[in-house]
């Protein structure tokens, strides 16, 4: 059995083409469950949210799983291959379970530690086991990650302190100004 994922991210691809290629605005279970129906892979997963959307499958042919992703990925969105397929990334084997465990910690967020993104993995995951896409190499693999997720966020600084884009993006003296100081009035 191989593991296999593509998606695009942030890294790799434009918001709007990101928007194009979103599961998470549909029912994340029902598009599993079709690319189930349609892939080589005997096990997969879909994880959205709104900078990623990436499937992770296990399957024997791993060349044929790719090809079966990227028409899948056509069909479900309504897109021609070509305007996605130059921003697609993929991994195999090790790196899958690499990536997903950078996932899964909030190392490969637009905003390091955002503290969504492992639930937002637990989710796809749940999803795809609810109706049966998954079996013992991916339940392995995301149950290492949400392992892996909790040790990041519970034994490093990554955890601490308010994480999102919109506080990212406020610089800190502006931040330390929004924040009422004992000598001023509210």
């Amino acid at each position: 059995m191989h593991l296999f994922l593509l998606g695009v991210s942030h890294k790799t691809a434009p918001v709007d083409l990101r928007e194009k290629l979103d599961f998470s605005s549909r029912d994340v279970g029902a598009a599993v469950e079709a690319l189930a129906a349609k892939s080589s892979a005997t096990e997969s997963v879909v994880l959205s949210t709104c900078n990623r959307s990436e499937i992770y499958v296990a399957s024997t042919a791993p060349g044929a799983a790719r090809d079966e992703i990227v028409r899948f990925l056509s069909e479900y969105h309504e897109l021609p291959a070509e305007s996605f397929e130059p921003h697609l990334f993929s991994f195999s084997e090790a790196d899958v379970a690499q990536h997903l465990f950078r996932v899964a910690a909030g190392l490969d967020s637009l905003v390091v530690g955002e503290p969504q993104i492992l639930g937002q993995v637990k989710d796809a995951f749940q999803a795809a086991a609810e109706r049966r896409c998954t079996g013992p190499v991916l339940r392995k693999l995301f149950d290492w990650s949400f392992n892996v997720g909790k040790r990041v966020r519970s034994e490093t600084a990554l955890g601490e302190g308010a994480v999102s884009i919109s506080f990212a993006a406020v610089p800190a003296q502006r931040r330390f100004d929004l924040c009422p100081r004992d000598d001023r009035p509210l």
